[in-house]
């Protein structure tokens, strides 16, 4: 297994494409109906493993591509940047140009969520009795007993759950009606229960890592809705038809509060009752609450997460990567410049750290240091002398 820059173009380019897919089936209520969102947030996995594991398998197979892509790669290869000193490569300039903003905002997101934890310390001490009471009666429903507090926060405007370890539901300063406390209470531990913060987080950390590929906002606002979906039909799941519809009522009483114009700021990896800074689609959280959805059965969902796990198999087969034709001034023997055929041949890493070709006859050829990088980067494999 290797890691090449083609490699994780490929990963790129085929992520990319499959969360615009996603997106668009997402965007079907009749998908979303049928299927679910377990069917869904599948595929959203399987998106993240492929644009996280860059990996080149020994079995994938190269696939040479010539005209405007190799000619594209091999400028940028030849680009170099002058300094007082030295020269620096073009696509080294462009590895900074990715790493140095991704850095920075990591660090304002770290930042910021570490600002709003201290901001909301102080508020832990201000208990509710009632909405503790509430929340005792959402974890005696759950079929899992996490431990979870609850206060009052007076600079939010809407209940939050916060925290991946220490979890902490976060209540408005205001009256609410023991009926609306549990449904609150019901909505937030489930949150907890189904992982969403950790969720949310690891998108989150993608949006940091690819800040330049505009697919992983796209990806980070259809999870934020879609675990809000999974969360409300989890939440209600029990609930007949009079308790749906005041967890709806509390939804939209909860709605009607005033934003506070110099509250705190909620936490990107929060989970909240709705969000009023996201596009959060209220109407089609409603209508999947209210009208039961007439899902396939078991074996055509199943049958469907296959074949998306077979395509995103079949992705790792290939790469695509420049058609590459060795410079002949570069290969020599004995003194004069030769052309050699280079199908099936490896490179030949020495002990001293120089590198040489091996043909296929067993013969081999000494290599310049840039020659090599670009043999190594066209996916010869490479053998260590002494590992023969």
């Amino acid at each position: 297994m290797s890691v090449s820059l083609f490699s994780f173009l490929m990963s790129v380019g085929f992520s990319t494409v499959f969360i615009l897919v996603i997106h668009v089936l997402r965007n079907q209520p009749i998908f979303l109906k049928s299927f679910g969102v377990h069917t869904l947030l599948t595929m959203y996995a399987l998106c993240l493993c492929r644009m996280i594991f860059v990996i080149e398998l020994p079995f994938t197979v190269p696939v040479e591509l010539r005209g405007a892509f190799s000619q594209a790669y091999a400028l940028m290869r030849s680009v170099q940047i002058s300094t007082k000193h030295s020269s620096i490569g073009f696509m080294d300039v462009l590895l900074c140009i990715w790493i140095i903003p991704a850095v920075i905002i990591f660090i304002r997101f770290v930042w910021q969520e570490c600002a709003t934890r201290i901001k909301v310390l102080p508020y832990r001490r201000n208990k509710n009795y009632a909405a503790e009471r509430a929340l005792a009666k959402a974890r005696n429903l759950s079929p899992r007993k996490l431990d979870v507090n609850v206060c009052v926060c007076q600079d939010i405007d809407t209940p939050m759950g916060f925290g991946l370890f220490h979890k902490w539901i976060f209540l408005p300063d205001e009256e609410y009606a023991k009926d609306e406390l549990f449904y609150i209470m019901m909505h937030e531990y489930t949150h907890f229960c189904n992982r969403d913060g950790m969720v949310k987080l690891l998108t989150l950390l993608l949006c940091c890592v690819f800040w330049w590929n505009p697919a992983v906002y796209l990806l980070k606002k259809d999870v934020e809705q879609i675990l809000e979906i999974k969360c409300d039909i989890n939440a209600t799941q029990d609930f007949n038809k009079k308790e749906r519809l005041e967890y709806l009522l509390t939804i939209v009483q909860v709605l009607k509060g005033e934003p506070k114009a110099k509250g705190i700021k909620l936490p990107q990896t929060a989970t909240g009752l709705f969000s009023r800074t996201e596009d959060d689609d209220i109407r089609e959280r409603f209508a999947l609450i209210t009208k039961a959805a007439a899902t396939v059965g078991l074996r055509y969902r199943a049958i469907f997460v296959g074949l998306a796990v077979l395509v995103t198999v079949f992705s790792y087969l290939f790469v695509f990567q420049p058609a590459f034709d060795p410079p002949v001034e570069d290969i020599y023997t004995d003194g004069a410049n030769q052309e050699v055929m280079t199908d099936g041949a490896s490179i030949l890493q020495h002990l001293d750290s120089t590198y040489s070709l091996i043909l296929n006859d067993g013969n081999t050829i000494p290599l310049t240091e840039e020659v090599s990088e670009i043999y190594i980067e066209a996916g010869y494999p490479v053998i260590k002398e002494g590992n023969k």
